[in-house]
């Protein structure tokens, strides 16, 4: 393209032509693009890029760092479920010890699990002593709101066995219930994608898998899952794909350890896209 012609187009579009955050595209060859991406491109994370090879790139150098980065759970020092139950007079030494064994010769299930299939302790005095164990309080009944529901995808639910209960607009706060523990992970990723705050809270176990059952079966917005190696190009491909085909005007992207999330953003409604990746993948392709 002329620099006349260059000069022409920049006059036409005035203050619309935005500026490429990719150091690598060039400025004729970024203002070009911007008439062949819809003449609006995309923004991830507040950055905004002119064309799908600039959106690329950046992208895989978002999911590189979050793969590179991904957050431990920080369970932290916690005393352990079967000694709160014990100092709570909740069960004696002798269950507690069959317990244990019983879980060693399993080589599988939660010690609560183990109590409750035992007969020792009831599911309330699990929960209760699950609370403790995490610091934050016991929901008994469990009402979730639609508004909330609709803020979390499904396949987060499942993943990690949490559920929106409340979202209060007034300081953006969605308050997650969790059966098994609080997973920071999760806290973490919902609020730098949701622009909110989040607050924790334990419920029965029960109560959390019938409501995650009946949510299957509403109306969701699409989600989409991909089993990858965890090679950061292949997921910036497929969500710079898929952003070009959906119109999306905003990408954000988060890490859940070995589960990454790409919310897109378009003007009809949002789309999910989830990436499922080796937990030991360790070696990434990063964009120079």
């Amino acid at each position: 393209m002329s620099s006349v012609a260059v000069r022409h187009l920049a006059a036409w579009y005035g203050d619309r032509v935005a500026e490429c955050d990719d150091p690598q595209c060039g400025w004729k060859r970024r203002l070009w693009r911007r008439f062949r991406w819809r003449k609006t491109g995309v923004r991830l994370h507040g950055a905004w890029y002119c064309s799908p090879q600039c959106f690329e790139r950046a992208a895989e150098k978002d999911f590189a760092r979050l793969r590179r980065s991904a957050p431990e759970n920080a369970a932290g020092h916690r005393i352990p479920l079967g000694l709160l139950l014990l100092s709570r007079g909740c069960l004696t030494n002798s269950q507690l010890r069959a317990a244990l064994a019983a879980q060693r010769a399993a080589g599988s299930g939660r010690i609560g699990q183990w109590l409750e299939k035992l007969g020792y302790a009831s599911e309330r005095q699990v929960t209760a002593a699950l609370a403790m164990q995490w610091s934050c309080p016991v929901l008994e009944e469990l009402r979730a709101d639609a508004a909330a529901l609709r803020m979390v995808p499904l396949t987060l639910l499942e993943s990690f066995e949490m559920l929106p209960v409340k979202f209060a607009a007034a300081t953006r706060t969605l308050l997650v219930a969790f059966a098994k523990g609080i997973d920071y992970r999760a806290l973490y990723a919902i609020e730098s994608m949701l622009d909110c705050r989040t607050e924790a809270c334990i419920v029965r176990e029960s109560q959390i898998g019938t409501e995650i059952a009946r949510v299957k079966t509403a109306g969701r917005r699409p989600e989409m899952v991909f089993e990858t190696t965890g090679e950061a190009g292949e997921m910036a491909r497929i969500t710079g794909g898929y952003s070009l085909k959906l119109g999306a005007e905003r990408v954000r992207i988060a890490s859940f350890g070995s589960l990454l999330w790409a919310k897109l953003d378009c003007r009809e409604r949002s789309h999910d896209l989830f990436f499922r990746c080796p937990p030991s993948s360790s070696r990434l392709k990063t964009a120079g």
